[in-house]
């Protein structure tokens, strides 16, 4: 086998060397055929062996030299040249490569009847290559042989039309139409009457002429099986430039209708007075929109990125060969119906954290929170992983309940200490966490479908006026409503939910034959994971006495004469003092400030070490009651909620001062009155006639005091007295007058709810 480097011609006759090294300009060789002659004879040459030195074969005779006596440059340039021919080979070798996969590509968007042609006409040109094989023969002949079948088929045809006509036929033609139909009576071709019909693209007419079938070979061998495809009757013409300057006036977010789109383009035209630009029509338009774009041509410019990817190919993802607690995925969504808040009692939509395993579609879980926050992620993360196992990766998106120190810290960041691996989602991609995504919606949206406090798209438009009505007057009134779910009963719901959802078949998960039934369906989340536990699986679980203390969140801080600071607040133990400027990390609890579990900061793992002790809070110069980090936060939206009243009142009592503040002028006392008020002084007083005495309503100076009177005479209490009392609860300005008037306005409420 030769070398790559090895010419592809190895002997040179005295011309060729010549031209050689004349070309190369090689010094110390001669540029001429006799100078290359006596040369050769200097040398030697023409004594050495066969293997060096040939006769040329043909007429003229002559000598030729094998490349090895020449000098070392032009051997070189004969490497050179011979790795420039292999490379122009290797590439001319890719080259019709890649036109073979172009034309294959090409042949995967022919139309349906010229792919058929195509696929007719090639198994013609192989059964008649492989016809020639078989026989020996060339491919001239199997054409002929070919050409001759068809015409055999033809007489037949004309044989069968005499018969059906009543003509005589000879006792050849009657044998002749004893022979099959279809073409396989020569050995080797195996085509039939319908295929020939089909390659020829001709109607009812099977045969092919002899220069056609040339022709096929031909375009086949010089540029693949697709130039058998027929080519289109009419070319089809390019859109019209004219089109794509109407075009920005159609693919806008507004998504204008063809009509009014054409209108704009027309005005637009108009606007360049001196230049000549032509136009299209709007049935042009219409046409080139309908039949010459795709559906998703058609909508970009009117959808966004986010909305065309719907209609665009997608990747499914497996787990087939997943085991659970491998990637657990979670999600927040609020809650689509109102619920009492366990504070204020006012209607909130609770946020609800779900965490569920890939492998098994099993809902782990939940927390309810008021909002997606760092505490409530954790706080699910945690219900997860005590109920079902430590996860190893915990794919979820990008939201600030998952993108937190307190999640992501190095040294004492939630995933580090548990060993996870958090994956983020692409943004705006929630399709690649469909498996969290869609029972999320489905699971939560079946619940709150079942409260009457439903606020969703789906819910009747005259209901859900009523019932808002009916817990904002309750409220109004009494403080909280009977129509709002309470706190409690909304978590009981919740969890009730969940153990639903994993007892229910899954379609994602395998069938199995119900042994109640006896008829296959698919397993549920719950039957599922059994079946990995009935397999041997058991998953990395989280000690009892580390479940609290594992998910607490942990803070490093430098110990300060036997004192660490957290959220504004020292923390003392006499266990410090040792530790004096040393780094320790803190660990707090979201609900209790009045201590914190102090940990040795292991500098090897970074993670918190072993437990130093439980420092309780110590007062400061600046508070002197623990503040912790839910009170602090509640605290600080309440300092700007007053801000912004007290900027209102102000506002009310500028207002109130520019009315009296306004010049007016001094009023006159008019003379006639003096005159009327003494005629009234001087007139005698008549006794007054006797009346008939009537029993009197009660009247009371002002609202306090039908108050105080109403909660020690709940029985005499009228209609129109029930209705005050009522409306002065309803009013925040009123109800703060009866408290300061030492009126037990819980008391009122209670007495008012009784007897209404």
């Amino acid at each position: 086998m030769k070398d790559l480097c090895t010419p592809s011609q190895e002997f040179f006759s005295a011309r060729e060397l010549a031209e050689m090294a004349r070309d190369r300009k090689v010094i110390g060789f001669p540029a001429t055929k006799s100078g290359v002659i006596r040369h050769a004879r200097q040398k030697g040459w023409d004594d050495l062996g066969q293997s060096l030195c040939r006769k040329r074969l043909g007429r003229g005779g002559g000598l030729e030299y094998h490349f090895s006596l020449l000098p070392q440059a032009m051997i070189d340039g004969l490497h050179i040249t011979a790795i420039g021919t292999q490379l122009q080979a290797r590439q001319e070798t890719q080259a019709l490569e890649d036109r073979r996969k172009i034309e294959a590509l090409r042949a995967q968007v022919l139309p349906a009847r010229a792919r058929a042609v195509m696929e007719a006409r090639s198994e013609v040109l192989l059964a008649i290559d492989g016809y020639a094989i078989s026989q020996g023969e060339k491919r001239a002949w199997a054409i002929a042989r070919f050409l001759e079948a068809q015409e055999a088929w033809s007489e037949r045809q004309e044989l069968e039309a005499r018969r059906d006509a009543h003509l005589p036929l000879t006792e050849r033609d009657k044998a002749r139409l004893a022979l099959p139909l279809l073409l396989t009576t020569i050995p080797g071709f195996g085509l039939s009457i319908e295929r020939l019909v089909t390659a020829n693209d001709r109607k009812e007419c099977p045969q092919v002429k002899r220069a056609t079938i040339y022709d096929w070979f031909k375009a086949r061998d010089e540029r693949g099986v697709i130039a058998l495809a027929p080519t289109a009757t009419k070319a089809q013409q390019p859109i019209p430039a004219a089109f794509f300057d109407f075009l920005p006036f159609y693919a806008m977010p507004t998504k204008p209708s063809l009509a009014a789109a054409h209108q704009e383009y027309l005005k637009d035209a108009a606007k360049h007075d001196g230049v000549q630009r032509m136009t299209l029509s709007l049935s042009q338009c219409e046409y080139i929109v309908r039949t010459r774009l795709s559906n998703v041509e058609k909508m970009v410019g009117r959808e966004g990125f986010l909305t065309l990817r719907s209609r665009l190919p997608y990747v499914t993802r497996t787990f087939d060969d997943m085991l659970p607690t491998t990637v657990y995925s979670a999600d927040g969504k609020t809650f689509d119906a109102e619920v009492a808040d366990p504070v204020t009692k006012k209607p909130i939509r609770p946020e609800i954290t779900t965490v569920i395993d890939v492998a098994t579609r099993r809902i782990v879980g939940i927390s309810l929170a008021r909002s997606e926050n760092q505490r409530s992620v954790a706080e699910a993360l945690r219900n997860a992983c005590t109920s079902g196992g430590i996860c190893a990766i915990f794919y979820v998106d990008r939201g600030p309940g998952y993108r937190n120190e307190a999640m992501d810290a190095d040294v004492a960041g939630l995933m580090g200490r548990l060993g996870i691996t958090k994956m983020h989602a692409k943004a705006y991609g929630s399709q690649a966490k469909g498996v969290i995504e869609r029972p999320n919606a489905t699971v939560w949206d079946t619940l709150a479908k079942r409260l009457p406090t439903y606020i969703g798209k789906d819910m009747d438009k005259e209901a859900g006026d009523r019932i808002h009505k009916l817990t904002r007057k309750e409220l109004k009134i009494f403080g909280e409503s009977k129509a709002l779910p309470s706190w409690e009963e909304f978590v009981r719901l919740c969890w009730a939910m969940v153990d639903e959802y994993n007892a229910k078949p899954h379609t994602s998960l395998p069938k199995f034959e119900d042994p109640e039934t006896g008829k296959k369906r698919h397993m549920s989340p719950d039957e599922f994971w059994k079946a990995h536990d009935a397999n041997g699986f058991e998953p990395v679980p989280v000690d009892a006495d580390e479940a609290d203390d594992l998910f607490r969140p942990y803070e490093i801080r430098t110990v300060r004469r036997a004192e660490v600071e957290w959220n504004g607040n020292k923390y003392f133990h006499p266990s410090l003092e040792r530790l004096h400027q040393e780094k320790v990390m803190v660990g707090y609890d979201y609900h209790q400030a009045d201590r914190v579990w102090v940990r040795k900061f292991d500098r090897s793992t970074g993670q918190p070490g072993p437990l130093v002790c439980v420092a309780q809070f110590m007062a400061n110069a600046e508070r002197y009651v623990p503040l912790s980090y839910e009170q602090k936060a509640q605290e600080t939206r309440s300092k700007a909620r007053l801000a912004r009243l007290g900027r209102k009142v102000e506002d009310v009592e500028a207002e109130r001062q520019g009315i009296y503040l306004i010049e007016q002028a001094p009023l006159e006392p008019a003379p006639f009155l003096d005159a009327v008020a003494q005629e009234v002084v001087e007139a005698p007083v008549e006794a007054p006639a006797a009346v008939e005495m009537r029993p009197r309503r009660k009247v009371f100076k002002s609202d306090e005091e039908l108050a105080i009177w109403a909660l020690d005479h709940p029985s005499e209490l009228n209609q129109n007295q029930i209705s005050v009392l009522k409306s002065c609860l309803g009013n925040p300005s009123a109800r703060e007058l009866f408290r300061l008037s030492g009126i037990d306005v819980e008391a009122l409420r209670t007495l008012l709810r009784a007897v209404a």
